[in-house]
């Protein structure tokens, strides 16, 4: 959910615990998130503040978020001013979406200065601001001028305005509860009154008060809006008293987040504590931040590679058409042969002609188009120059086939991987993989060679104590399977389909039912069938691996094989790599 004013004020309160805290380290892993590494009370802390769109918001972070190899200008800029800076407090004007951080910082000529730095949560508007002690700005994650229909300038030199008024109650400060009208609805009143309330807390307090989240005020018995009144005034006691109560609600998938428990679901969904809003909102948060990150910078390698495999797909149609014609090579042969030994039947013009061919048992007529502004002995010819025509696509046309066919399978298996790929190491592989098979510029790839370095294996231990290594991409595949693996070493993978190649270690000792097992299912679960049922991995001894002459990056050969059905495991996998993290 969008955070509100009062999810702010909480997210602020966790913030004051740690006045005095050191800024040791600034990052920028996207476009619009900074990541803060504060030294505080003996222990280094990661403060999030991210302006997207999706999910503005401030918290503390116990997860690592991965970092470009360069850092953008805005990340650059924060690092000149509040290199080594101090927090001095969070300031949240009223309950709006803004929080103001203070920062002592230190000048060119050390002098203690103050500086600020300022997140708005406003959906779209959301934005980063950096300003000096007296609001001048000196810039922002996303500069608006007047052309943008924006009632205020946010540029360097600007001096900083907070969002315009919507002249709403705050509950924290005296206030007399508002008449309401006719027709009002309880949630929407709260929202269009009250500062800080989201349609959430507003449907919430509703529900708890009246037993439902729209009530009409006005069909409700004496004393409703008493009640209602009680209500705002009790969330009132408990944000003064910070007597938060941290809840993510859950289904299937954490579904929403607030600072106080929320009932208005029922059964529906699960509500699980937390000890703090950020701790909540790293559950919320965590797994929905991996997933969106790898899809950011996979992009432009997810539309290059579904762009190959349609066109492919298509040239691999058009080709077996074109095939299935040249089937008719020795047909185009005997028109041809027809019409030069019955030339004395043609008196010329004809669009067609009906020749019996005795070389049929038994003889048989057949009807041959004829082009009527060329003579019949011209017709042959042309017959045959099909004749040839077909004869020469239909050995090139195979042969064409056969390599357009190993070139999509090889894309798909690009595709799995990307699809299960996890980190910028893994993506970077894939780059340079693709910048190696001609799919990218080398140059373009050149560059994110030197970001980081290739990524390693995955790495399981089975319930019995034998290791699997698992590739996470084809250069991974072929280094494992054909370098790294002793040739006693069992090799699996998915039949039929891209997967990754899996290796099951021997350390000379036997294998047993159960690693090898486990091993198949580490291959399925690594595998574009990882949502299958009863799926067929082969399993062989690596001394049974070949790779052919210019084969493709993962691409393999093998004679000698077995093959076991199992169900993949996502979290017998998770438990196995725990056991021996890579």
């Amino acid at each position: 959910m969008p955070i509100d004013g009062i999810m702010l004020h909480a997210l602020r309160d966790e913030l004051s615990g740690h006045a005095g805290a050191r800024l040791d380290r600034i990052t920028q892993p996207e476009r619009d998130e900074v990541v803060l590494y504060f030294y505080s009370k003996g222990e280094n802390r990661r403060l999030l503040l991210s302006a997207n769109a999706a999910s503005p918001r401030i918290q503390w972070i116990g997860y690592p978020k991965e970092n470009p190899a360069y850092a953008p200008n805005f990340c650059m800029l924060l690092r000149k001013h509040l290199a080594s800076a101090r927090l001095i407090e969070a300031v949240q004007p009223g309950l709006e979406r803004v929080l103001i951080l203070r920062f002592d910082c230190k000048n060119d000529f050390y002098e203690a200065v103050e500086k600020r730095l300022i997140i708005e949560i406003m959906g779209r508007a959301s934005n980063l601001i950096l300003t000096d002690g007296n609001g001048k700005i000196f810039d922002a994650l996303r500069q608006v001028d007047l052309s943008s229909n924006s009632p205020r300038r946010i540029l360097p030199g600007v001096t900083y305005e907070l969002p315009p008024s919507q002249n709403k109650i705050s509950i924290l400060d005296d206030f007399d509860f508002p008449a309401p009208q006719e027709g009002d609805r309880a949630d929407r009143f709260l929202t269009d009154r009250f500062e800080g309330f989201s349609p959430l807390l507003s449907r919430e307090i509703s529900f708890q008060t009246f037993g439902v989240t729209d009530a009409d005020l006005s069909l409700q018995p004496q004393g409703g809006v008493s009640a209602l009144s009680e209500a705002i005034h009790e969330l009132k006691e408990k944000i003064l008293s910070q007597s938060y109560q941290p809840t993510v609600l859950k289904g299937e998938t954490p579904k929403d987040f607030y600072c106080f428990p929320i009932s208005q679901y029922g059964s529906a969904v699960t509500g699980q504590s937390f000890n703090t809003c950020s701790a909540a909102m790293d559950a919320y948060y965590s797994e929905k931040d991996t997933v969106e990150h790898i899809r950011r910078h996979s992009a432009d390698i997810s539309k290059l590679i579904s762009t190959a495999i349609a066109r492919l797909s298509r040239k691999i149609d058009l080709q077996r058409a074109e095939l299935a014609e040249s089937k008719r090579a020795d047909e185009f042969k005997v028109f041809g042969d027809l019409i030069l030994s019955n030339l004395y039947k043609f008196k010329g013009h004809e669009s067609c002609a009906v020749l019996t061919d005795y070389t049929q048992d038994p003889p048989a007529d057949l009807k041959i188009p004829l082009d009527p502004s060329l003579s019949a002995s011209r017709n042959a010819q042309n017959y045959y120059k099909k004749y040839k025509k077909a004869q020469t696509a239909k050995n090139v046309l195979k042969e064409q086939i056969t390599l357009a066919v190993a070139e999509l399978e090889y894309l798909h298996s690009v595709s799995d991987a990307l699809s299960r790929a996890s980190g910028l190491g893994e993506l970077t592989d894939l780059r340079r993989e693709l910048a190696g098979q001609g799919y990218l510029r080398k140059a373009a790839s050149k560059k994110q060679s030197k970001d980081r370095e290739q990524s390693k294996p995955l790495r399981y231990t089975t319930s019995d104590g034998f290791t699997v290594l698992c590739g996470r991409n084809n250069l991974q595949n072929d280094t494992l399977t054909l370098r790294t693996a002793d040739r006693r070493d069992l090799w699996f993978h998915v039949k039929n389909s891209p997967g990754s190649h899996t290796v099951l270690l021997a350390d000379g000792k036997a294998f047993t039912n159960e690693a090898m097992t486990e091993a198949a299912i580490i291959a399925a679960t690594n595998s574009s069938l990882r949502e299958a049922d009863n799926v067929a991995v082969d399993y062989t001894e690596i001394r049974n691996i070949r790779k052919p002459a210019g084969a493709k990056p993962g691409m393999v050969v093998y004679e000698t094989y077995r093959t076991a059905y199992v169900n993949p495991d996502e979290k017998l996998c998770l438990r196995l790599k725990n056991k021996n993290c890579d």
